[in-house]
């Protein structure tokens, strides 16, 4: 696997191309590589360049070295690191491509065009939620939820149709900080090694898990008697605490939001352009919030 479309790629592109045609260089989780795909549909975003795009580009079959120059030369397939910039990986590093992202309104992972990939250092990442076995058993899909060295939250989803490769896929912090909210904590890393965010998710969660009340059986009127004084009580802990959350929790959480934010406004000696660039806000919404 390379991160970049080499010569090496082009030439078994050729061999395989000529035997069985339907061929394919193909980014993935571990770079490009050559595919024989069998009429089975690719994703053209992440399809470098086939075989019969090849052979029609260079006029025929036979790629000599003047042939395959002309090929590497008219694209540029270098996969840049995460920062967008043309690094390449230590020898001993462990790295993965990205190539999808979640569609935050539909939830659903997109393939990226294969000139927005990036590779991240799978090393340094760590993980927040373990895959959920269970859902791989009963839908056949699921996915384990990472942190790059970063900040980029990553799902690596797992798939046992064939249609669907394992991928790494890009998300907001909103979306994992809702995967993490919704898990069952038996998935989740140890909290020593869990993030800010995913911490103070959790926190959320365990305020809900607090105050969850389960209606009796409908089928037994008195059972509902029975749990009448019990219900009252959490009926009115949920009343307060709810009020509680929406006028001083969250002014307490906008406060310490403002502090932060100034911290990094200040340390960029008041620029508010690249404190609002180092923060992923917009000058505008920076301003307002300090």
């Amino acid at each position: 696997m390379a991160l970049t479309i080499t010569a090496e790629l082009l030439t078994e592109l050729f061999e395989r191309g000529g035997r069985h045609g339907d061929t394919a260089i193909v980014l993935g989780e571990d770079g490009w590589d050559c595919h024989v795909h069998h009429g089975m549909t690719l994703s053209t975003k992440l399809t470098g360049i086939t075989w019969e795009d090849a052979a029609g580009f260079i006029g025929g079959d036979e790629l000599d070295d003047d042939a395959t120059h002309a090929l590497l030369s008219a694209v540029d397939y270098s996969i840049p690191d995460e920062e967008g910039q043309p690094n390449l990986p230590g020898d001993e590093d462990q790295w993965a491509v990205i190539t999808g992202a979640v569609d935050d309104a539909t939830s659903t992972a997109e393939d990226l065009p294969w000139r927005e990939a990036r590779w991240f250092n799978l090393g340094t990442a760590r993980k927040v939620l373990d895959q959920d076995d269970d859902a791989l058993r009963e839908e056949r899909r699921a996915f384990s939820l990472w942190v790059s060295q970063r900040g980029q939250w990553l799902l690596s989803t797992t798939s046992q149709y064939d249609s669907e490769p394992d991928q790494w896929v890009q998300c907001t912090s909103q979306h994992a900080a809702h995967l993490i909210y919704r898990a069952h904590w038996s998935l989740l890393a140890d909290e020593a090694d869990l993030p800010l965010l995913a911490r103070a998710a959790r926190t959320a969660r365990d305020l809900v898990d607090l105050l969850d009340f389960e209606a009796p059986d409908r089928e037994r009127q008195a059972s509902y008697w029975a749990e009448r004084d019990v219900a009252t009580e959490y009926e009115h802990a949920a009343r307060v605490i709810g009020t509680l959350v929406r006028e001083t929790v969250q002014q307490d959480i906008r406060t310490s939001r403002q502090n932060a934010a100034r911290t990094v406004y200040l340390a960029h000696d008041g620029n508010a352009t690249t404190a609002a660039s180092a923060l992923d806000l917009s000058r505008r919404t920076l301003l307002d919030l300090l």
